[in-house]
């Protein structure tokens, strides 16, 4: 079997051109895993190349010290002007990505704290995963058609496990912010883009929504614990801050801004606010803490665009191990009732109808060799005996 393909380590991943991938495996150290043994999700099937790469993910950031350290991206893995292939004659040429041999990629954050393109290991980590998850879920990456929007409802399916990512997390601030990283990188790259063509405009917006509720009770809870401000021991908030208030830009044609209102914080408080502008909410966060916005190419133009005036919620009244101003947790809940089984429904398996939110429906390697059989282009399963000997021992499955 062909080793797994290495982990991108910057923008030169989502340069590159999409082209047919063939499915190759490579150990995670099941003798490792075995000993150390994370709890494995209920949301995954009995064998699944998402469970593979979510255990090795629990494995690989298991010390926590090393996760939540911070380390670099040389350039923006952005599908924007700052990573353009062409460069202006005027200009001095940009230093070309080599994986951390003489670009800064996997430097020490602390060491360069003028580089806007931060992540933590974990959450560095957690968004290259997401790219494995969505590669799972190609049809063109198996040789096979399965429907129209496969890849698009993948990525949705990928992006809602981040949704649950981010509530299992719990009291864990880090790996919060860890898979509010990997879900903004996601969003604002070439592939999470994908996820704009499903069928289904109303879920499509919905989505948006709640990923900008998660992220401003995300910076609800920073400023409860006092970790929002321009010296935050979180480095990259400025970049990460700035990364979400693109996500409605890039995404304009399928997300309108709607005047609906609801209460921010407790209703005593009085204070309103519109969901569909949370970059507006983002910017007052930003202001209020003097935490200059970076990284992407049009964050001057984004924030011209953002509301200025806008009311965030009373630091007094966001108190508490629940506190949840801008109502994640009841939106999360109502969303997944709401979008329940469509993942299994549109993957046209027996089970359909039968599960919440994300989860590995559309994760093809989750599929029967029957099922994959009957939608491969050479009519045969095209994961073979080894392939799938491989999932079964904790494997992760990637595409090259």
């Amino acid at each position: 079997m062909p080793p797994k393909r290495a982990a991108p380590s910057s923008s030169a991943a989502s340069k590159a051109p999409a082209k047919k991938s063939r499915p190759s495996t490579k150990g995670t150290g099941a003798e490792n895993a075995a000993a150390l043994e994370p709890a494995r999700d209920p949301r995954w099937a009995s064998l699944s190349g998402s469970a593979n790469a979510d255990m090795n993910y629990k494995i690989t950031m298991s010390n926590p010290v090393e996760a939540y350290s911070f380390t670099l991206l040389c350039q923006p893995p952005l599908p924007n002007g700052d990573e353009d292939d062409e460069e202006d004659e005027d200009e001095e040429p940009k230093q070309r990505c080599d994986g951390g041999k003489t670009c800064l990629c996997s430097k020490p954050a602390a060491d360069h704290p003028d580089h806007p393109w931060k992540l933590s290991v974990a959450g560095k980590t957690k968004y290259f995963i997401q790219h494995t998850q969505c590669d799972l879920r190609d049809p063109d990456n198996f040789e096979m058609y399965t429907f129209n929007d496969h890849m698009a409802y993948g990525v949705l399916e990928v992006i809602q496990n981040l949704f649950l990512d981010y509530q299992n997390a719990g009291d864990n601030v880090k790996e919060q912010c860890a898979v509010c990283e990997a879900l903004g990188l996601l969003l604002a790259s070439r592939r999470g883009m994908e996820m704009s063509m499903i069928d289904d405009g109303e879920l499509f917006e919905q989505t948006l929504l709640l990923v900008g509720r998660l992220f401003l009770s995300m910076l609800a809870r920073l400023e409860r614990e006092n970790l929002l401000s321009k010296d935050s021991k979180i480095f990259n908030l400025g970049t990460i801050m700035a990364i979400y208030m693109m996500i409605p830009a890039q995404n304009e044609d399928g997300f309108q801004a709607t005047p609906r209102k609801e209460s921010i914080g407790p209703k005593k408080d009085g204070k309103n606010w519109r969901p569909s502008e949370f970059p507006s909410y983002i910017l007052a966060y930003a202001r209020k803490y003097d935490i200059k916005l970076v990284g992407p190419h049009n964050i001057e133009e984004l924030v011209s665009e953002a509301e200025q005036d806008v009311d965030l919620p009373v630091p007094e009244s966001n108190t508490g191990a629940k506190a949840d101003p801008f109502g994640f947790e009841k939106a999360l809940k109502a969303y997944s009732t709401r979008y329940k089984g469509v993942m299994q429904f549109l993957s046209k398996r027996k089970k359909a109808g039968k599960t919440a939110i994300g989860g590995d429906a559309l994760d093809i390697t989750t599929w029967t060799p029957a099922e994959r059989k009957a939608f491969a282009f050479k009519g045969k399963d095209p994961l073979g005996a080894k392939e799938i000997a491989a999932l079964k021992q904790g494997s992760v499955l990637g595409m090259r």
